[in-house]
């Protein structure tokens, strides 16, 4: 980011793009983000990792949430409030912009006052900077879920009025019966770290699943219905 390029540029921060069925949260964001959205494990593709993730979409890669450009639930995952900003040491207040996001256009609070950077890329950054801390945070625990072996795949499928079934692969969830295995000990340790109610929250989650269903429907599209919903079907552990 720079005043030549950028000085005339506005954010605003009510509007989020559509296409987006995926996003990443950091782990303050499970008990706000599980009021609406189903919320499971996806793997890094660079990393083999496992990371946070709410469903925001189902067969089609849109923001079930999104009307006329604006965000509609309790609760928008910080990234999605940040998708046209990006970290960048060399820019003006450590940030990069995305010239092409809906975010970033002619309305909007200004990014440059009187040549100087406005006090909302301040906040950007110091936003930008406690989400990336907060999704290590959140890998942090799924790794711990990782080591005891409490990860399953999320075996979700769909049908829609025409009979077409689809299968919503690379999603994975905690296996609540492999939970309920964990000795007395480690139990304790889970709870006074906090790791077993964020494994609770995730698991109640996928109650969500119909939530999706609902606004997808409501829009007019190709109906859909739930054929399948499990996290204990037997598949072996991660």
């Amino acid at each position: 980011m720079n005043r030549s390029d950028h000085g005339a540029l506005r954010f605003d921060s009510t509007i989020v793009g559509p296409a987006q069925r995926i996003v990443q949260i950091g782990l303050s964001e499970l008990a706000l983000a599980v009021a609406d959205m189903p919320l499971c494990l996806a793997k890094d593709a660079n990393t083999g990792r496992f990371n946070l993730v709410a469903l925001v979409g189902l067969v089609e890669p849109i923001n079930l949430f999104v009307h006329d450009r604006r965000f509609h639930a309790t609760y928008c995952p910080r990234a999605l409030q940040l998708t046209g900003f990006r970290l960048d040491p060399n820019g003006v207040a450590g940030l990069a912009v995305v010239e092409d996001d809906p975010a970033i256009g002619m309305s909007g609070e200004p990014l440059f006052e009187g040549g100087a950077p406005s006090p909302v890329l301040t906040d950007i950054a110091a936003a930008l900077d406690h989400l990336v801390a907060d999704i290590g945070a959140a890998r942090t625990v799924i790794d711990g879920y990782a080591a005891q072996r409490l990860i399953r795949p999320l075996d979700l499928v769909l049908q829609s009025d025409d009979g077409q079934e689809h299968v919503l692969d690379g999603l994975y969830t905690i296996g609540t019966e492999l939970l309920m295995q964990v000795p007395d000990d480690e139990i304790i340790r889970m709870h006074r770290s906090g790791a077993l109610a964020s494994a609770t929250i995730l698991a109640a989650s996928l109650v969500q699943v119909e939530r999706l269903c609902q606004l997808h429907n409501a829009g007019g599209r190709q109906r859909l219905r739930i054929t399948r919903l499990s996290h204990d079907d037997g598949v072996g552990a991660f």
